[in-house]
């Protein structure tokens, strides 16, 4: 669970969640995710980090050039948490375990 939360938590950014879209079916340079969000380079590299921290995404170097794309192992996991959570809502137990204030005093007032 810590690793999703993780996950869940890179993927609680906007711009965050824009380059993951961005990158999908595609590698792409710094220099292009740059280009692409006109923001700055280190506002840029930290997405990257906190991305590639929760294993989002994947880098490899090419030279001098780094390029980043989406770790779809990390994506089928959140998918598959997604899927047994939609699966469970669909059978809703309902679970009554505490008892009210009502209820105890027409209890004692029985014995």
């Amino acid at each position: 669970m810590k690793q999703m939360a993780q996950i869940f938590k890179a993927l609680g950014d906007e711009t965050r969640l824009e380059i993951l879209v961005a990158l999908v079916g595609k590698e792409m340079c710094v220099c292009d995710i740059l280009d692409a969000f006109r923001l700055s380079q280190p506002a840029i590299s930290h997405h990257l980090k906190v991305l590639k921290q929760a294993g989002v995404l994947v880098d490899s170097r090419d030279g001098k050039w780094i390029y980043y794309s989406v770790n779809p192992e990390i994506l089928e996991l959140v998918q598959g948490l997604l899927q047994d959570v939609i699966k469970k809502s669909e059978k809703k137990e309902r679970l009554h375990h505490c008892v009210d204030d009502t209820q105890n005093d027409i209890l004692e007032g029985e014995k």
